[in-house]
């Protein structure tokens, strides 16, 4: 009886521990969790730093286009070449202050599950390929096929504007909420596709078999029918043909208008529910830190009470 209450009592022990709350993260660390995350709330330079970021990414993006122009002098060529370089090395430092940061952006988890959870989550894979092809460019020799395919990975930088657009992150929630009813609507879509493509074929291949030659390429006269762009590249002349293309356009109104109206109304879902989420997050993030402040506050004074 008394070993298994010793026993009972050192896993009551080890529980209280696990549950012991964590060390509040020092003003540096969280400056830099603003910085990153939220710069609306964080100081001065976390406003600075954060805005850089935004800067550097969209700079990139103007590089991407830039490098491709012919006739670029070569002064001109090396101060980009050393901009990307410069750019691939901060992207890394930022890299890194995310794995630091990590436990503030999942609470939930240890550190190390924290920061293994960026590491393989997307935007943090994202993030690695943001730097990694510029800085292995620099240190190990590579072909020039190689090196364009670095330049093209480096596109992936492009996606770390997500961050700051809350209509892209939008995109992805209203994917995830509405896949439902967005995958039905691109079923009947499909459908409607195939029907049309398959009659279109078979009337107008004997007529024009150069034109309308598979039924792929019915397919692709389909598309172009249904989303109303219309090259022209591709007309029926038979009556049949003509009456197949007057019922796929009727129709694509209604069907083309599906998805629309889930886009739009998942779209005013979202941005009510982000608006709620980051009111409860901010009031219970700040609440936290003045939590633990409060805490370590009152102990220190009672030991200098204790002491005098």
């Amino acid at each position: 009886m008394g070993a298994a209450r010793r026993n009972a009592g050192h896993a009551g022990g080890a529980r209280d521990a696990k549950r012991a709350p964590r060390r509040a993260p020092s003003a540096f660390k969280r400056q830099a969790y603003f910085a990153l995350e939220d710069v609306r709330r964080g100081n001065a330079v976390a406003r600075i730093v954060g805005i850089a970021l935004f800067a550097l990414i969209v700079a990139n993006a103007i590089l991407v286009f830039a490098e491709t122009q012919p006739g670029i002098p070569a002064g001109v060529s090396a101060a980009l070449l050393a901009f990307g370089l410069a750019s691939s090395v901060c992207f890394g430092l930022e890299y890194a202050a995310r794995l630091w940061t990590a436990d503030l952006v999942h609470p939930d988890a240890s550190p190390a599950r924290a920061r293994m959870r960026y590491a393989l989550s997307p935007m943090g894979i994202i993030d690695l390929l943001a730097f990694a092809p510029g800085l292995l460019v620099l240190f190990v020799p590579v072909s020039s096929p190689m090196l364009n395919a670095a330049r093209i990975v480096r596109l992936v930088r492009l996606i770390k504007l997500s961050r700051y657009m809350r209509g892209l992150r939008s995109i992805a929630c209203v994917f995830r909420k509405r896949r439902p009813e967005i995958v039905a609507a691109f079923m009947v879509l499909a459908l409607l596709t195939v029907t049309a493509s398959v009659l279109m074929y078979e009337i107008e291949h004997p007529v024009q078999p150069e034109k309308f030659d598979s039924v792929f390429t019915g397919m692709y006269w389909a598309m172009t029918t249904i989303t109303t762009t219309g090259y022209g590249d591709l007309v029926p002349v038979t009556a049949a043909g003509r009456l197949v293309g007057f019922c796929t356009m009727l129709l694509s109104i209604g069907v083309v208008a599906i998805p629309a109206g889930i886009f739009s109304a998942g779209f005013v879902s979202e941005f009510r529910a982000q608006d709620a989420r980051d009111r409860l997050d901010a009031d219970a993030l700040q609440g936290g830190f003045d939590e633990r402040a409060a805490e370590g506050g009152p102990a220190e004074g009672g030991e200098a009470d204790r002491d005098a």
